[in-house]
Parts: structure tokens; C-alpha cells; sequence
């Protein structure tokens, strides 16, 4: 059996109360593993009951130890089954993240953390596909990425692992400073600042405020990677990181002469070319020192993914892994759908890009669909972006201007505030062929008149809209 912890150590690790309901205990009790759902408890498992807005796990600990659990983590005396032991705690969420984090040492792995307003997902997946070829990479499983799930990762995590990483997502102000201080992470990358959750947090400074928390739990000499062509975010970095940490601007730039960043470490993309996704070159300069990596390829279209990518690049060399081995990796890394996975079919190209939206991943799949098959025609098929709030209209008309700055041939709009987008449009593109819908079953109904052999689609909007399962049915009926 393996032992994770002992039963003292958990103890200590969550400062809780010991009540024993069991009696004499022959010998110490040894955990194996920690589980949050009685469904899935296994004999020797740590059973921790956490409470939620519509559901109390605390009242099913009998069932876990009648399934097997050695012993429970709950927030009264009261829960603690007859015949077992266990640990009150007042907060059971925080004992998970307590015990979390004093797995996080005793693993003794290097621990990256990632986050960011987008792109943060796609920039997790590339840094796993990078480092696996050197390393056991035990990383974040879907959208497992607030306090409950990041925690679960990590306890989750071997005890082969070389390199946990962690995707850090947030609502609001102290979010990632919770969980950052959980991880305390030796590499913390952010992506960028953009609109999203501006809603809850009511400006971009605050949302900055809230992605730069990550830096409270860096470890001595961690190092702090960001997007050095978000220069809202880099020049705010540069002023907050302390001084025993490390700073790292991203950049892409296909003239490798133009701005020279001030920066300590910088990775500059160069040579963009579109081909079935990104070519591109890479110049890794420390002071003096360039680092020159030529023809890395990724199947993702667009800059902000060769971006990503090069986060992906920074931190393989960061941890001497093999560069090599990670940029071939790179090249034969598969998009997840709804990500800006591109489909290239017999009658058209599909970018299903449909996963979640923001102004700025707008921006970046609009230019994406530019640079996709020249000479095609190119449609653009855009929902609403969500949880703008106040700003809603302001930034809708925004995207629109951003859109028109691409001339597309025919644009398909729906969402509530469509006409702010289209108001916006207008402005950069007065004869823009545009088709208003009502919902998503009308943008269906205009597409399947709209699309044509030989177009390239976009399907662009936030997860509420569902163009995810507009993209497949194209690529389904191909």
C-alpha cells in the first residue's frame, strides 16, 4: 500500500481536532489517497467532506467509511462517524487546500502555474506537450482550476511526478492568491489582461491586480513569465515583482529589429508564415546571449498561439529540458476542439474557435481567419461575449470595429448586444455584407444558406452560444 501521508501528519497539516470514535488503534493509520466524492472512495482513502453552495459532503462520511475510508475530514464533532476517526476542521474546503499544499513539498517536483483573461488552457496543454518528453508532467485535467480542483490536482498527482502543472482561473480579487499560495509555484506565466469577468471586477486594473496575485506565491528565485507585448501587464510586472524573482517578456514580432523589450530574459517570435497552422523562429536573449531556435511549427493558427507556444519553448529551457524533443512535440500537438482547431476539408476550412470568447480572443481570431487559405472567401460567424457587464455594448462595438478591420466577405451576428457590434463594424467597414440573427438555431438556419465550397468559417462566441456544435456539424456533413 502506499503510504501518502500518515495520520498525524494530516493532523498537523490542517491544524484540525482528532475525535475518535474508534476506540483503541491498533498501530498508525496510513492514507493512501484523498477523496472528496463517496462514489469513488477506495479502502485506506482520507475522506474530506467539503460544503458547497447546494450540497454538504460532511453528511456523507458514515458512507465513506463504510466504503472504506480509514478516516474523515469534517467541520463538526458531530459528523464524525461512529467507529472511525477523524479530523473537525472549521473550513473543510481550506483543510483540502492546506493538505494540498503540504503535498506540493513533500513531492519535492518543480511546480508551473499558469493563468491569465485568455489563451490560458491553450498555453497549459503546449507547456505539457513540451516538457513530456523529459519529464513525468502531472498537470490540470479540463477546467479543474479554482479551489477545489487545483488542490484535487495536486493530490492527485504521482509520486513519480517531475513537474506539476497547475491552471489557475479566477472570478474575483484574492482567487489566485489563494491558490497561488497553495502551489507556490518556481514558474508562474501570465498570457495576458484582457476584458473578462470586467463585470465582477469593474476594471481592467482591478482584473490586472487579480492575475498578478500569482506572484505572492512564488518561490525564492521563481521566476515570473508574461506577455511582453500586453504592455499593461508588462510594464505593471516589471514594477511589482520582487526583487528575488525573475522576469521574462514573451513577444511576437516578425521583425526580430524592432522593439527591444527591458527586460532581464526575452523570447521573441520572428518568420511568422501560415501554413496548416504557424512556422515561426525563435530568439531566446539573456543579456548578451541569443539563443537562436529555427522552423518551429504548431497546427494552431495565429500569433497569439505562436505566443503561447513560445511560453511553451521559455519554460522546457528554463527547466533544461530537451528543446528539441519539445518543439517537435509542438509541431505534432493537436488542437482541442472549440480552441481554435482548424479543419481543412474537401468543400471548405472550418476554424472552430467557439470554446469561450473576449474582445481580445476576438481580435485574435479575426486576424487568424485573415491570414487562414488567401484568396478564400472568409466568413465570420460571431455570437455575444458574456460577463461584460456595464461595459457590454462599449466593448461588443469594439469587437465589431475590429472585425471590419478585415474586410470579410460575409459576416453572421446574434447575441443581445449585436447591434453595438454592428454599429462598430459599420464604422470600419460601411458595405459589410452582414446577416442578423435572433439565436443560435437562426445562425444555423443562415449558415447552411451562407456556406459555400471553398469558404473558410470562423465560429467565434462564448460557450453560451453553442457554435462549438455549429462547427462539427459542418465538419460532420463535409
Amino acid at each position: 500500500m502506499i503510504r501518502m501521508f500518515s495520520f498525524d501528519e494530516v493532523v498537523a497539516a490542517v491544524g484540525g481536532t482528532v475525535v475518535n470514535r474508534k476506540g483503541a488503534i491498533g498501530g498508525s493509520i496510513f492514507i493512501n489517497a484523498v477523496s472528496t466524492d463517496t462514489r469513488t472512495i477506495e479502502p485506506g482513502n482520507l475522506y474530506i467532506g467539503l460544503k458547497g453552495e447546494n450540497f454538504d459532503g460532511n453528511s456523507y462520511a458514515d458512507q465513506a467509511v463504510e466504503k472504506g475510508a480509514c478516516a474523515v475530514i469534517v467541520n463538526s464533532a458531530t459528523k464524525v462517524p461512529v467507529n472511525s476517526i477523524g479530523i473537525v476542521v472549521k473550513d473543510t474546503t481550506k483543510a483540502l487546500g492546506d493538505l494540498a499544499e503540504h503535498f506540493r513539498y513533500k513531492l519535492g517536483c518543480k511546480v508551473v502555474a499558469v493563468t491569465g483573461s485568455v489563451g490560458k488552457t491553450t498555453t497549459r496543454e503546449l507547456i505539457r506537450v513540451a516538457l513530456e518528453p523529459s519529464f513525468n508532467v502531472c498537470s490540470t485535467k479540463k477546467n479543474l482550476n479554482n479551489e477545489i480542483g487545483l488542490p484535487k490536482t495536486i493530490l492527485d498527482a504521482p509520486d513519480k511526478t517531475n513537474v506539476l502543472l497547475l491552471e489557475m482561473g479566477m472570478r474575483g480579487r484574492g482567487e489566485i492568491d489563494y491558490l497561488t499560495n497553495i502551489a507556490h509555484p518556481d514558474i508562474a506565466v501570465i498570457t495576458n489582461v484582457g476584458y473578462s469577468h470586467i463585470g465582477i471586477l469593474g476594471s481592467q486594473e482591478e482584473i490586472r491586480a487579480a492575475k498578478c496575485e500569482i506572484i505572492n506565491g512564488l518561490t525564492d528565485n521563481g521566476i515570473l513569465i508574461v506577455n511582453g507585448d500586453d504592455k499593461f501587464l508588462f510594464n505593471h510586472a516589471r514594477n511589482v515583482i520582487p526583487l528575488n524573482n525573475g522576469l521574462v517578456a514573451v513577444s511576437v514580432d516578425d521583425n526580430l529589429e524592432g522593439e527591444v523589450l527591458n527586460c532581464p530574459v526575452c523570447v521573441k517570435a520572428h518568420n511568422l508564415k501560415e501554413n496548416n497552422g504557424m512556422d515561426f523562429d525563435v530568439t531566446v536573449s539573456m543579456g548578451e546571449k541569443n539563443n537562436v531556435i529555427k522552423n518551429v511549427h504548431i497546427a494552431l493558427g495565429g500569433e497569439h498561439n505562436v505566443r503561447n507556444a513560445c511560453f511553451a519553448i521559455i519554460i522546457a529551457s528554463l527547466l533544461n529540458a530537451d528543446v528539441e524533443k519539445a518543439c517537435k512535440a509542438l509541431s505534432e500537438y493537436a488542437p482541442m476542439d472549440g480552441r481554435g482547431k482548424t479543419y481543412h476539408g474537401k468543400s471548405y476550412t472550418i476554424i472552430n474557435d467557439a470554446y469561450n470568447a473576449s474582445p481580445e480572443s476576438m481580435a485574435a481570431a479575426f486576424k487568424n481567419l485573415d491570414t487562414t487559405n488567401p484568396g478564400s472567401r472568409k466568413i465570420a460567424v460571431v455570437g455575444g461575449m458574456l460577463e461584460l457587464g456595464d461595459e457590454s455594448k462599449k466593448l461588443h462595438k469594439i469587437t465589431g470595429e475590429a472585425c471590419g478591420d478585415y474586410k470579410f466577405d460575409k459576416i453572421i451576428v446574434t447575441g443581445d448586444d449585436r447591434d453595438a457590434f454592428i454599429e462598430g463594424l459599420k464604422s470600419k467597414f460601411p458595405n459589410a455584407d452582414i446577416t442578423e440573427c435572433a439565436d443560435t438555431n437562426e445562425v444555423r438556419a443562415k449558415a447552411n444558406e451562407i456556406i459555400k465550397q471553398g469558404d473558410t468559417v470562423l465560429f467565434k462566441a462564448s460557450h453560451f452560444f453553442e457554435f462549438e456544435k455549429l462547427a462539427k456539424e459542418f465538419i460532420d456533413n463535409d
